[in-house]
Order: structure tokens, then C-alpha cells, then sequence
């Protein structure tokens, strides 16, 4: 019965993983906005993420930009969430705009960057990243410790992200910006002595392996940054139309960031 109940319990996180709505505007023919902001989640996106860009849709039209939230991860794999992510920009007619830009959480990028490298959004002009030294080892823990329970809740899809390489976008001319979370989540809190055997944890912009024009950190564990991302979008927003984060934008990376010290330091400051 209890084997019983946890399945039930792990298909009902996979359903909810999967209800995702889509964000997209209307089509208006007479008179389209020039900009799209296409971002793209993750693992972890649920209901409260999607509610906190839904409230976040209509001020980003007053700013001219069309947001659009596809649901485009697979259970089956990287493969076919490229393949679901390339129909859907066909299928909204992204092209018919002058200028696309891309916020990418970590599952986003890996499936997104071999398309935009194959020139899937020839209007590309900015895409900024959502990168973790903490979240970025989550799916080689799952696929460790949880590689049955992760399966019921996400498929192979995990796995994958798992096994490949992060390859990073080489298109020369697109803008790249790189947000930095610096707070580990309750599943990386409860894993710990399994992903800090995978080594040190990176916090320096360049340790992410990646072209960038600026890079920024942030207080949010992935989960809060999905509910936060309002806080974020002010910085989102001047790279995109400047090609650098705000002047008061967190540069510094966090010093002795691991996960135990952070831990400790909470606890501490709790008393």
C-alpha cells in the first residue's frame, strides 16, 4: 500500500509538472509588437511560476514585448523537446517579429541552444541565461539516487540533461546575459553529500564555459526564481535593450559558497 501510494503520490507531480497553460498574446495582424520574450522553463516550474509570469504579461506588453511560455519539455527526451520547441516558434509565427529575445532556465538552455546555433530564430537578438552551480548537478543526483521516482514524474528527459555536455550558444552577434543563482534548493539542501562529491562549486561568471556581455547574481534559489521573476525582469529588461545589466546590479560572485556553509549560515541567523 505504501509502494502504492507513492506512485500515486509521483504520478500526481507528474501531471501537475505537465498542466502547464501557455502564455501568448493574441495574434494582431494590424499591428504587431516588435519584440517577443520567449522564456523558456525547466524542471520545477509549476503553478506558481506560471501564475507569477501570467501577472507579469500585461506590464510587459505596456513595455513592448509579447511574452510566450511553451511547455516543450519531453518525457521522451532532449530530441523531441527540440523538436516541440522548434514547432511551437513555427506554429506562433515568432519570425514575424523584428527582434526575438530568450530567457532560458537551465532545462531551456540545453534544449535550446543547439537550435538557435542552427539558426531556428534567424531574428534571435538576446538571450539570457538562468545558471546554478547548486541546480545544475540536481539532475545527476535524480538520476543517482531518485532514477526511478524521476522517471514516473518526468520521463528520460532529466536523464538526458544528466549525460550531455552543456553546449553553449556560438552565434556571434546575439547578446548573452547570465543570471546566477546563489542559493541551493530544498532537494540540493537534502542531497548534499551527493552533489558536492561531483567537486567544488563554481560561482565565477567565466566557470560557466560561456560567451557572455554581462552577468549578474541573485539571492533565489531556482525554485524562488520562478515566483520572483518579477524582481528579476527589471534587470532582464535593461539587457535587452542595452546589452548590460542595471549599474546596481550584484556583480560579485558569493565567497566560500557551499552548500553546508549556506545551511549553517541560515540556522545561524534564525537563532
Amino acid at each position: 500500500m505504501q509502494l502504492i501510494r507513492l506512485l500515486i503520490c509521483a504520478g500526481c507531480l507528474f501531471l501537475a509538472a505537465c498542466a502547464n497553460a501557455i502564455v501568448r498574446p493574441a495574434v494582431s495582424p494590424a499591428k504587431p509588437a516588435l519584440d517577443a520574450l520567449v522564456v523558456l522553463p525547466g524542471f520545477g516550474y509549476d503553478g506558481g511560476g506560471e501564475r507569477a509570469f501570467k501577472a507579469l504579461a500585461p506590464s510587459m506588453a505596456a513595455d513592448g514585448f509579447d511574452l510566450y511560455l511553451p511547455t516543450f519539455v519531453s518525457r521522451s527526451g532532449l530530441e523531441e523537446s527540440r523538436e516541440r520547441l522548434q514547432r511551437f516558434f513555427r506554429e506562433n509565427r515568432l519570425d514575424r517579429y523584428q527582434r526575438v529575445h530568450v530567457f532560458a532556465f537551465i532545462a531551456g538552455g540545453w534544449t535550446f541552444n543547439p537550435l538557435g546555433d542552427a539558426g531556428t530564430l534567424p531574428n534571435l537578438s538576446t538571450i539570457v541565461y538562468d545558471r546554478s552551480p547548486y541546480q545544475e548537478r540536481a539532475p545527476r543526483v535524480a538520476l543517482e539516487k531518485l532514477r526511478f521516482l524521476t522517471w514516473l514524474r518526468y520521463g528520460t528527459v532529466v536523464f538526458d540533461v544528466a549525460r550531455t555536455p552543456y553546449a553553449p550558444l556560438t552565434l556571434p552577434d546575439v547578446k548573452v546575459g547570465i543570471v546566477v543563482e546563489t542559493a541551493p534548493t530544498s532537494f540540493i539542501k537534502k542531497h548534499e553529500s551527493t552533489a558536492r562529491r561531483y567537486g567544488a562549486y563554481e560561482f565565477e561568471c567565466a566557470a560557466f564555459r560561456q560567451r557572455h556581455d554581462d552577468c549578474l547574481y541573485v539571492g533565489m534559489n531556482h525554485d524562488e526564481l520562478y515566483e520572483r521573476f518579477g524582481e528579476v525582469w527589471p534587470e532582464v529588461s535593461s539587457f535587452i535593450r542595452t546589452g548590460r545589466f542595471s549599474a546596481s546590479a550584484n556583480r560579485s560572485p558569493p565567497a566560500g559558497a557551499t552548500v553546508a556553509a549556506r545551511v549553517r549560515l541560515a540556522e545561524g541567523g534564525a537563532r
